[in-house]
């Protein structure tokens, strides 16, 4: 296997470098890397491709467009860049090429897809897509929000093969990530991967169970490449796009809480608790309740709850309750996390993604505030310091308006 080489690809003006790890097979794989960037572990995993045959192409768009690292950066890069990647990868390599892609980065290979159909498209030389952890919505939903899907989502009639770590939140919405795929025609294969979370290739942090599934993806997307070829590679011509929008605008982060778009009640929430037997929410009526969904393998989620602790502990007795709502991990993985964790207030089992479902959440960690009456007041996807100023005078008003009642 002959060494990485560094490559240059013209897309217009820009240069975009990209690492090439060439191998003797007749497949190539020009692969986007998520929104926060390549790691190492990544480039292992190109190494260990090009040694089974396939040749691995990592451009870094990031680089190309002089972009920081975040959960929207490449929203601003024309789709035009991945056409051009794929012509250059076809007309320098002769071989089948497949496009891969992780998280955001997805909706951008389908835009680039449809562009390079639009353009000069070469019969049967685009494989397909591997998508690994697709986000395809326009935001995250902040929690019983509807999801607004991107238009591509629905514009696609490239063959897709899906992979989604079940230790995700987006692993309990993959249906209807791939309900909108096939709107536009793409073809989809599943690929659930039991035990591991998102990134779970690329990560510097990560346990024993997802080393073993990282050494076993090559293979794994070996098998994809050969189930997407046997549809003969994409379609010449693109699919209709219905109102074809430019990429979203980063949401406004804040340290506050979002305000609800109007007024909703909460669902309702019954589910066993981890000490002390069963829970419903409709018993906490005239207390202003907290509920975070989250899970054990979210490093974000772990790392607020010595906050939401310090909350509950200075605003329970005034009518703040907290429910953590663990979703789909046993009974036993819940007890060895809070061994020796001082958690007070009520961790729920969610065991089968029922409540995420019926409150309409997309990812871990989501948070919702419900005033005394139980309507959503608050809502905020992502972890932060629960107990800073901030939040204390943000819930003060919803403790206020009820100091009467029980």
């Amino acid at each position: 296997m002959a060494p990485a080489q560094d490559l240059v690809v013209t897309a217009g003006s820009e240069e975009i470098p990209t690492q090439v790890f060439p191998a003797e097979g007749d497949r190539l794989i020009v692969w986007l890397s998520a929104e926060f960037g390549s790691t190492p572990r990544r480039t292992a995993l190109a190494e260990a491709l090009s040694h089974r045959g396939v040749e691995v192409w990592l451009p870094d768009l990031h680089a190309a467009w002089f972009l920081p690292v975040g959960r929207y950066s490449l929203n601003d890069i024309d789709p035009a860049a991945i056409s051009a990647l794929l012509d250059d990868a076809i007309s320098r390599s002769g071989k089948q090429v497949f496009l891969a892609a992780e998280g955001r980065s997805v909706a951008l290979a389908l835009s680039g897809v449809r562009h390079w159909q639009s353009a000069t498209p070469v019969s049967g030389a685009l494989g397909g897509l591997l998508a690994i952890s697709p986000r395809l919505f326009v935001r995250t939903p902040q929690g019983g929000e509807e999801a607004e899907y991107l238009p591509i989502a629905s514009a696609s009639n490239l063959p897709v093969y899906l992979l989604q770590p079940e230790d995700s939140g987006g692993f309990w919405h993959v249906g209807k990530d791939i309900e909108q795929l096939e709107k536009g025609g793409s073809p989809v294969f599943l690929h659930r991967l039991p035990d591991v979370a998102d990134g779970f290739y690329a990560r510097p942090e990560f346990t024993d169970t997802e080393a073993a599934m990282t050494q076993r993806l090559p293979a794994i997307l070996d098998q994809a490449m050969e189930m997407l070829g046997a549809y003969g590679g994409a379609p010449t011509q693109a699919a209709p796009l219905q109102g074809e929008a430019g990429a979203p605008e980063a949401p406004h982060n804040s340290e506050l809480l979002r305000p609800y778009e109007g007024e909703r009640a909460a669902p309702a929430l019954q589910l066993p608790s981890l000490r002390g037997g069963p829970t419903d929410l409709a018993d906490l009526r005239g207390k202003v309740v907290l509920v975070n969904f989250w899970a054990t393998w979210c490093p974000p989620c772990v790392a607020e709850i010595p906050s939401l602790q310090r909350l509950y502990r200075r605003l329970h007795g005034r009518g703040l309750e907290i429910l953590a709502v663990d979703v789909g991990e046993s009974t036993q993985t819940m007890e060895a996390f809070l061994r020796d964790k001082p958690v007070e207030f009520p961790v729920l089992m969610d065991n089968d993604g029922e409540a995420l479902r019926r409150w309409g959440i997309y990812a871990f960690p989501t948070t919702l505030v419900l005033d005394r009456e139980h309507r959503i007041r608050y809502a905020v996807f992502g972890a932060f310091d629960w107990s800073s100023t901030e939040v204390i005078e943000t819930l003060e008003p919803l403790l206020n308006a009820g100091q009467d009642q029980p």
